[in-house]
């Protein structure tokens, strides 16, 4: 993969937070539940947090950057992977977001390993963290109200 600076790099992520609010927004119509929809409608608007930080892209910040172990259930590993033209319930639209952070995840991990920018290395590094809280809050919603042990 070929290096791209920073600039580049800042305006796919900014794409990657504009699908995830889109799909956030569109996953309304799955659910019926008033508590589900303020969820969503919160998930989006982190989304749209991360575009802001990436517009307004400070990278002194960046450089104070500092992460935080986030746990990871890894509950997404395990699901069958699912097509947003097949979400027909609440349950699939968690499975298909824990999808999307898990790749947008994995997609910033392998940016910052492949960049030999500190400051690169540093953002893909943040939004990577980003993604895997929400995977992790996707996930603990999932565990508590849709996977139930047998």
């Amino acid at each position: 993969m070929a290096t791209m600076d920073v600039k580049e790099i800042i305006k796919q992520a900014i794409q990657q937070e504009d699908m995830a609010y889109k799909f956030y927004m569109d996953a309304l119509k799955f659910v019926k539940d008033p508590a589900s929809q303020i969820w969503l409608k919160e998930l989006a608007a982190e989304e749209l947090k991360h575009k802001e930080m990436l517009q307004n892209f400070d990278v002194s910040r960046v450089k104070k950057f500092k992460p935080e172990k986030i746990h990871d259930l890894h509950i997404a590993e395990y699901l069958v992977d699912k097509n947003i033209s097949d979400v027909n319930n609440f349950q699939d639209v968690l499975i298909v977001a824990m999808k999307k952070e898990q790749k947008a995840y994995n997609f910033y991990v392998g940016m910052a390993k492949s960049s030999d920018n500190p400051d690169m290395k540093n953002l893909c590094k943040i939004l990577a963290q980003e993604e895997l809280k929400h995977k992790h809050k996707l996930e603990l919603y999932y565990d508590d109200n849709v996977y139930q042990w047998d």
